[in-house]
């Protein structure tokens, strides 16, 4: 929790500065002389990385997510905070559920052009809300019970992003984190809602996810600017 609090707080500390880096960079070209402006003709331009990125992944335990990037000019160029986010249903037997899977962090590029390899570190969240139906209770009795359940983790990636208007990614990763093996829950009878029995069972099974961790595997594609 004191790493996702100290990633957002980076995140949006980190953009601030980059609007401020921007500014200056602006004015100091304005004011440039003709003879500057054809030095920086002759090397590569800063300002044709195209900074913003927009697009999908594919994968585990994401599934599908919505994606966005932005290269900072900080570094030259080197820093990208990221946001990911996913939600979709889930049904296993006799659960049934909604699943919603979010990370942010930031992405090194180990070059000066915001494309090319990678590593990232970030923190993820992947909330569960399920719906035990058909538990069986004492006496014959047969219930249905609710339960939220939270994986945590820290994620560390290695990936690969190609550059122009459409991109393509891959990732992968693992996930390390205090993740719950079982859950415990009150399951009400359907014939009689008075009567409520505490049941536990394992976690649903969840794509990626393992007793220690999570695997991460995606690809990726979408537009930049």
């Amino acid at each position: 929790m004191k790493l996702k609090k100290f990633l957002l707080l980076a995140f949006f500390g980190i953009l601030s500065l980059s609007q401020a880096q921007e500014t200056q960079d602006n004015t100091s070209t304005e004011n440039s002389t003709s003879e500057e402006v054809s030095i920086q003709d002759s090397t590569p331009d800063a300002y044709e990385i195209k900074r913003f990125s927009i697009g999908v992944k594919l994968g585990v335990p994401n599934i599908a997510s919505l994606s966005v990037q932005y290269t900072l000019p900080l570094l030259n160029n080197h820093i990208a905070p990221y946001l990911d986010f996913s939600t979709y249903p889930y049904k296993d037997n006799d659960i049934d559920g909604d699943l919603i899977f979010y990370e942010f962090g930031v992405t090194y590029f180990f070059n000066q052009k915001g494309k090319g390899f990678y590593m990232g570190v970030g923190a993820s969240s992947l909330n569960v809300k399920t719906t035990y139906n058909k538990v069986s209770l004492s006496e014959g009795r047969t219930g249905t019970g609710k339960a939220n359940i939270s994986l945590n983790t820290t994620n560390f990636k290695l990936g690969l992003k190609t550059g122009g208007r459409v991109y393509f990614r891959f990732e992968l990763g693992y996930g390390m984190g205090d993740l719950p093996k079982i859950v415990t829950f009150t399951a009400t009878d359907n014939s009689n809602p008075l009567f409520t029995e505490s049941r536990t069972r394992d976690i649903p099974t969840i794509p990626g996810v393992f007793e220690n961790g999570l695997l991460i595997g995606n690809i990726g594609f979408g537009l930049s600017f």
